[in-house]
C-alpha cells in the first residue's frame, strides 16, 4: 500500500475527544441547572445525558427535548438550552498538546492536511477553543459547505484544498464508520478508522487501517 502524501481529519472523536468534553457539559448542566431541583444525583443524571447524546450520533434536538422533558425547571426553552450547550462544549474543549505539536509538525515538513467537520458553523468555535483554528491549512464544515460526509462533494473539496488531485493519495482519519471511513473509501481515499472500542460494521466498506488513537497515523506516515 502506497505511502499517503495528505492527511485528512474528521474533529469530533478524532482530533477532539469529544466524549470527554460531553461529560464536563452534563456536570455543568447539574451543577447550574439541577442540583437543587433534580432527584437525581449528579452521576444519576450525567449517565442519563450521556445515554440520550449516543456519542454524539443522536438528533441533537431530540437530545436537548428530552433535557427539557425530563427537568422542565430549569428555566430554558429549546433555544436558549442550545445556546448554553453549544457555549458549554466550547468553554470545556483544551487543547491537547500532542496533538498540537503533532499537526505543528506536519505544517513544518509541509505535508498537507486539514479538517473536514460535519456540524453547525459552531464546529469552528470548537477548532478555535482546541487551538486547531490556529495551525490548520484548511477547515471544512458541512453547515458552510452545504453538503455532510458521507457526501462525495466534500470528500473532493477537501482533496483540492490538500493540492492534490489523485484521491488514492490522501488517508481521512477518523471515527464515524459511514461518514468518515465508508464515504472516503468510496470516493476512493485510503481511511484510517479510529475504533473507539468498537466492531466495525461488517456491511461498510472496512478502512485501510484500524488504531485507537489519532497520534498513531504517525506510523503511517513513517512507512
Amino acid at each position: 500500500m502506497a505511502k499517503p502524501n495528505a492527511l485528512i481529519f474528521d474533529l469530533d472523536g478524532t482530533l477532539l475527544n469529544r466524549n470527554a468534553v460531553f461529560v464536563k457539559v452534563a456536570q455543568d448542566f447539574y451543577n447550574e441547572y439541577l442540583v437543587n431541583r433534580a432527584s437525581h444525583t449528579r452521576d444519576e443524571a450525567v449517565a442519563m445525558m450521556v445515554r440520550w447524546d449516543g456519542d454524539g450520533y443522536t438528533d441533537r434536538e431530540w437530545m436537548r427535548s428530552q433535557w427539557l422533558k425530563h427537568w422542565p425547571d430549569t428555566g430554558l426553552n429549546m433555544q436558549s438550552l442550545e445556546a448554553w450547550y453549544r457555549a458549554a462544549m466550547v468553554r470545556n474543549i483544551q487543547p491537547d498538546s500532542e496533538i498540537i505539536d503533532y499537526l505543528t509538525g506536519l505544517n513544518h515538513q509541509r505535508i498537507p492536511w486539514g479538517i473536514v467537520t460535519n456540524g453547525p458553523l459552531s464546529q469552528r468555535d470548537k477548532c478555535k477553543a482546541a487551538g486547531l483554528e490556529q495551525i490548520a491549512p484548511f477547515i471544512i464544515v458541512s453547515a458552510e459547505a452545504g453538503f455532510w460526509k458521507p457526501d462525495e462533494r466534500i470528500f473532493r473539496n477537501a482533496l483540492n484544498a490538500t493540492g492534490l488531485t489523485n484521491p488514492a493519495r490522501a488517508i481521512f482519519v477518523g471515527d464515524n464508520p459511514v461518514a468518515d471511513i465508508d464515504g472516503a473509501k468510496r470516493f476512493g481515499m485510503m481511511a484510517a478508522w479510529i475504533r473507539l472500542g468498537r466492531e466495525y460494521p461488517p456491511r461498510l466498506l472496512p478502512p485501510d487501517y484500524t488504531i485507537d488513537h489519532v497520534l498513531e497515523v504517525r506510523n503511517l506516515m513513517q512507512a
